[in-house]
């Protein structure tokens, strides 16, 4: 029997655990205190009609998990994700672990993290799930890597402080390259509240720069507009549309099929490929870090400068 921990079943972990209950002689342990997610938790494996379920079962807290688990999945908000992984660790030997994004919201609990996952042995991955889409890896194959390309990502609304990191981590694998340094200078000096409670959003333009002289924008408007992903290339442009499932190369239609995968079909063959072979798609906790440091680094100074203050904490997630 395989073991199986889900901490938080929230929105995004209800979605992790419609995809992990396909895993077949799996006994999954979901660490979740609120009732009422519990309940809308449970509707949602319901609704998904599956004639063969693995065992689940819910548990208020983290000490109640069995003591050896093959595969995790954190999927709490960023705030207490530390914390949570220390009581993780503490009380449950983990082989293979799924962490959600953004990691973590200050500098030293990236340290912190990293000590604690490498004196514990266990392999981590981050959830940026775009390295999982073939149309990325069909698109990776044909993009001329000779000279610097440059990425531009524009829309509305789309969450530029807490959903950056997914489109640094798709361009670092599309050029096979490093963060260097990301600037803040064109985005709006004005700290806006999230959806979500807690936290804070940005607005504007966030410049990246990556080795071998690979270029990001990431531009993020108030109006109500699509997301648009342009990547030009010595060969020429590639427009992405994510949404129509469409791209195209100096305007002509590609052969490249694009078919976005939900969480609620991905989380599933993480846990397999990694209980099988020990290996992900996924950015591993590592190379995470390397992107995630200096855009926490850039942005909490924007905070600081912002807000008049000197905050260690940057409240995204």
């Amino acid at each position: 029997m395989i073991n199986i921990a889900l901490i938080g079943s929230g929105e995004l972990g209800s979605r992790h655990l419609q995809s992990l209950v396909g895993i077949i002689n799996a006994n999954i342990t979901v660490v979740e205190p609120s009732s009422t997610s519990v309940v809308v938790t449970r509707q949602r494996i319901v609704d998904l009609n599956l004639n063969e379920l693995a065992d689940v079962s819910f548990v208020d807290d983290i000490n109640k998990l069995p003591s050896k688990v093959d595969f995790a999945v954190i999927a709490t908000g960023a705030a207490p994700r530390l914390s949570i992984l220390k009581s993780l660790l503490k009380h449950t030997s983990v082989k293979y672990l799924l962490l959600e994004k953004v990691l973590f919201q200050s500098i030293e609990d990236y340290v912190e993290a990293k000590e604690l996952i490498n004196s514990n042995n266990v392999k981590v991955w981050v959830n940026c799930p775009r390295r999982m889409f073939e149309f990325y890896a069909s698109l990776k194959l044909k993009l001329s890597k000779s000279s610097p390309m440059l990425m531009k990502v524009n829309g509305g609304n789309w969450g530029l402080a807490c959903n950056s990191i997914h489109f640094i981590d798709i361009f670092s694998f599309l050029t096979d390259s490093k963060v260097l340094t990301i600037t803040t200078d064109d985005l709006e000096q004005k700290i806006y509240p999230s959806k979500r409670e807690g936290y804070i959003e940005i607005f504007g333009c966030l410049n990246v720069t990556f080795e071998n002289g690979h270029k990001l924008i990431l531009n993020c408007s108030h109006e109500e507009i699509s997301m648009d992903i342009n990547i030009t290339s010595v060969d020429g442009e590639y427009r992405i549309d994510e949404a129509k499932g469409d791209i195209l190369f100096n305007g002509e239609q590609t052969s490249i099929d694009v078919m976005i995968k939900y969480q609620s079909e991905l989380t599933r063959l993480v846990a397999e490929e990694a209980l099988a072979f020990g290996q992900s798609k996924l950015t591993d906790f590592d190379e995470a870090c390397e992107q995630h440091i200096p855009l926490i680094h850039s942005l909490l100074a924007f905070y600081n400068r912002n807000q008049n203050t000197e905050s260690s904490v940057l409240p995204v997630t």
